[in-house]
């Protein structure tokens, strides 16, 4: 025993009057000798406690099961905060009307952010400034990897020299900039931030960090990006000059081999050489005039209005031609500019950030991407890879082919007969989503023909006009939508007609006896393609009885007639009063080149007269 204060000595002097056991004194004399030789008492050995290690599978399993566990848990959360989002949302109105305040939240895809729910509440962006933030870096480089390794499995270990992309406001907002990330780190180039965390400046990325060449890129903006992300697209401009310009690489550098194409290029085309430089290294491109989109949509499915797909690529390029590269370019319109920037494109890339959508649901997936590969096809003569930057599992970030995302998605809803049955119990809206998205395909199969194959359109046929799953669909369309079978009939007739898809001859007689009796009976919804296609309108009647293409023909003129009177009070024919103003035209032009003849022979009779007087 020892009192605080107390010496050892006398600790141990005190435990011998007290009658301490003899094994106690001779603990406490051992302690004292050890005290006194200056050494210290040994410690206690603590166990070593080894440090499990974990293979990347098992990680990656056991993140799969937590993120599955939080959304399970989280189901009668985001199941009550659905229920009061259309409350909420009208409350707010009325708040903000009444000069009130409203809470912000963050906004964006409701599986990927429940943090949007309950709505009603004033969801902010992004600030663009920022981007690519540290961890859309990362996705970003993850990205841009896999899509050179998936190039490299698909083309024997060569490397893609040009990659196109699309930027999209959503994805840009959604993922912080993720897209930007992957373009930057293709060039080689990364941000440096400021201490408030902005990307103000770029720093160039060794060769030898690096370790591959620096691949060059051409990117189509959006217009919502464009006006949301003016900056980053300078950014861009910068970082391909940067690429360029880059000096004692240790492997090659594919930007500065494309800007002296596009150069020679440019020159080719009649470009000045001073222009021809000032524009080669050109990369950033947009909608003319400040626009918001491609302006093909309309064309692709009016498929009279062209026989071959290059008349939309020109279309393409023209509309989506002008430059956004800095302030001084911004939005200028130069001849061959675009058209230089897409040679040696080896590959285009598409962002999916969303759940809510894919490339067969959205239309604008085939506008875009299928536009940009449309038209390096018709610059460089051969068909690019295409790829969907899949951002939908924020653990696992991928590049997907998409002739394989079509391919999934095709299985997993419109030929899907558990699907299919959950649609049929909606309304007239869902029957006109499975109208749209076979629409959707045709538009793929105008723009990139080898990701829609023949089989899909014999799955169409088998599961909406054979019916082989016995849903009922004929009679759901009829009973619920009628103009949406008037469209899947005129979709799947229109890719036969242009030769798209190789329908049998009783397919195309099933499906144009299908597509008379509907409008017969029901009138024509009068949609681009039920309507307003005069070649499709001739090769249905060609496919069907005489009297029923004349009840058809009928029809369909009937619903395009447009009331014109005049004071007689004669109604003319959408049809007719286009072949009357074409007449008009012809005649017109016909007087005018009579009266330009006539005026010249009375000038020339007149000098001939003077002269004869002089």
């Amino acid at each position: 025993m020892k009192s605080a204060g107390m010496s050892p000595e006398k600790a141990l002097e005190m435990a011998k009057k007290m009658g301490a056991d003899s094994a106690a004194i001779a603990k406490m004399s051992a302690t004292m000798k050890r005290n006194n030789s200056g050494k210290q008492p040994e410690q206690p050995q603590m166990p070593m406690m080894s440090v499990p290690t974990y293979t990347q599978p098992e990680i990656e399993k056991a993140t799969a099961i937590m993120e599955i566990e939080r959304t399970i848990k989280n189901i009668t959360k985001y199941h009550k905060a659905l229920l009061s989002s259309p409350d909420n949302e009208l409350s707010s109105i009325i708040n903000a009307l009444d000069g009130g305040y409203i809470i912000p939240t963050s906004g964006g895809d409701p599986v990927l952010n429940p943090m949007i729910l309950p709505t009603g509440r004033n969801m902010f962006a992004i600030n663009a400034e920022e981007t690519p933030s540290a961890v859309a870096w990362e996705k970003g480089k993850s990205l841009a990897d896999n899509t050179l390794k998936l190039y490299r499995e698909a083309h024997g270990d060569s490397l893609p020299r040009k990659v196109s992309y699309t930027l999209w406001s959503s994805e840009f907002i959604e993922t912080e900039g993720a897209t930007i990330a992957q373009i930057l780190y293709m060039l080689g180039v990364e941000p440096i931030r400021d201490p408030f965390g902005r990307v103000t400046d770029l720093r160039l990325i060794s060769s030898e960090e690096l370790g591959r060449p620096r691949i060059d890129v051409v990117v189509q903006t959006s217009g919502q990006l464009r006006d949301l992300a003016a900056s980053r697209l300078f950014l861009i401009s910068r970082a391909v000059e940067m690429a360029a310009n880059a000096e004692n690489d240790k492997y090659p550098n594919y930007v500065k081999e494309g800007v002296t194409e596009s150069e020679r290029h440019l020159v080719d085309k009649g470009v000045s050489p001073k222009d021809a430089r000032d524009l080669s290294t050109a990369r950033v491109f947009g909608g003319v005039n400040g626009s918001y989109g491609t302006g093909i949509q309309e064309m692709v499915e009016a498929g009279d209005r062209w026989e071959d797909d290059s008349e939309i690529a020109e279309t393409y390029i023209h509309n989506m031609g002008a430059i956004y590269g800095s302030e001084e370019d911004w939005e200028k319109i130069r001849d061959y500019a675009f058209e230089a920037a897409l040679t040696r494109t080896d590959a285009v890339v598409q962002p999916r950030q969303s759940n809510t959508w894919g490339a067969l649901s959205l239309d604008h997936v085939y506008e875009f991407m299928g536009g940009m590969n449309l038209a390096v096809r018709n610059v460089t003569g051969k068909d690019p890879d295409a790829y969907l930057a899949d951002y939908r599992n924020r653990n696992r970030v991928k590049m997907q082919e998409v002739k394989e995302a079509i391919g999934i998605e095709s299985r997993s809803t419109i030929l899907n007969p558990t699907y299919i049955r959950e649609k049929m119990s909606g309304s007239a809206g869902d029957a006109s989503s499975i109208a749209d998205v076979i629409r959707n395909t045709y538009g793929w199969n105008v723009m990139k023909p080898d990701v829609i194959d023949n089989e899909l359109w014999n799955d169409i046929y088998d599961t909406y006009v054979s019916d082989v799953n016995n849903l009922g669909t004929k009679d759901y369309f009829r009973n619920v939508n009628p103009a949406a079978l008037q469209e899947i009939t005129a979709v799947m007739l229109e890719t036969a007609r242009k030769g798209m898809w190789q329908a049998s001859e009783e397919q195309i007689s099933n499906l144009a006896q299908l597509h008379t009796e509907i409008v017969n009976h029901y009138k024509p919804s009068c949609s681009g393609f039920v309507c307003n296609n005069p070649k499709l309108r001739d090769f249905i009647s060609s496919n069907v009885d005489a009297a029923s293409a004349k009840t058809y023909n009928e029809c369909v003129a009937d619903i395009r007639n447009e009331n014109i009177a005049d004071t007689d009070g004669m109604v003319l024919r959408k049809d007719e009063l286009n072949d009357i103003e074409k007449s008009t035209s012809r005649i017109s032009g016909t007087l005018v080149a009579v009266g330009v003849v006539i005026c010249l022979l009375i000038v020339f009779i007149v000098l001939k007269r003077r002269k004869e007087n002089d």
